[in-house]
């Protein structure tokens, strides 16, 4: 399960829903463009996270299927999953009617909120993961005061840190991304899953969003858990768009 296409860093629900309507004239969408398209790779988001410290025996790796045999092929343990897919209006109807978890200061997993920094949404999704996993000790202190912080506040931090955008930026030419005027309009949406206290937690910061989404009881195999959610949640709505699909783990390499 992989796809090849450039993978532009905003979703429907996302688009614009960084300023108010009255705000949306030509002058101020510039801004929302220069946080630019990562590509699906898991080459550039192990890159993204060795910036931050994730040491060589932990990688990103692509999961080219969701039946158990395909699944067998990826290494384990798998540590968070991060996920591509299409924004169909199916998949947003559903969506829209999730509860989320508490997330202000102090509340666990930590969630940061993608409001005012575009096309981020690949890069909030390594941020999810690595924020509950703490594989990347260059972001410590970072989270640190994240948790601190009430959620419009770590997007504050996070939209000024020169840890986070200008290591974006860097690695949008790393893989084979040919940016096009389109990407900006046309784009699938990444989030990520972790495990937190038992329970599989579905994490994005896009709008109409609060917090984190309980998805269920977590097992010790989380790629089968994402694996299933995916199977029976998303891809009877995804349509014809269901080639969109992609996921990404965060595993433990021999």
């Amino acid at each position: 399960m992989h796809s090849t296409q450039p993978t532009p860093q905003h979703a429907p629900q996302d688009r614009d829903a960084t300023d108010p309507p009255d705000a949306q004239s030509s002058t101020q969408q510039q801004p929302i463009q220069d946080w630019y398209p990562l590509e699906s790779s898991p080459e550039v988001l192990t890159q993204l996270a060795r910036h931050w410290g994730l040491p060589d025996s932990y990688a990103f790796t692509d999961v080219f299927g969701l039946d158990d045999d395909t699944l067998a092929l990826t290494p384990r343990p798998v540590h968070a999953v991060v996920f591509l897919f299409p924004d169909t209006e199916d998949i947003v109807a559903w969506r829209g009617r999730d509860s989320y978890l508490p997330s202000g200061p102090g509340d666990e997993p930590l969630w940061i909120p993608q409001r005012g920094v575009g096309h981020s949404c690949g890069t909030f999704a390594v941020l999810h993961a690595l924020a509950e996993t703490r594989l990347a000790p260059g972001l410590d202190a970072f989270f640190a005061e994240c948790r601190s912080l009430p959620p419009e506040g770590r997007t504050a931090l996070l939209a000024t840190s020169p840890l986070i955008k200008p290591v974006h930026n860097s690695l949008v030419t790393a893989g084979q991304t040919v940016l096009r005027a389109s990407d900006w309009d046309d784009a699938d949406h990444f989030i990520s899953f972790i495990r937190h206290d038992g329970r599989v937690v579905e994490m994005d910061g896009a709008r109409p969003r609060t917090g984190g989404v309980d998805r269920g009881a977590a097992t010790d195999d989380l790629l089968k858990d994402v694996a299933k959610i995916v199977r029976e949640q998303y891809v009877p709505l995804a349509g014809n768009s269901v080639h969109h699909f992609s996921l990404i783990a965060l595993v433990s390499q021999s």
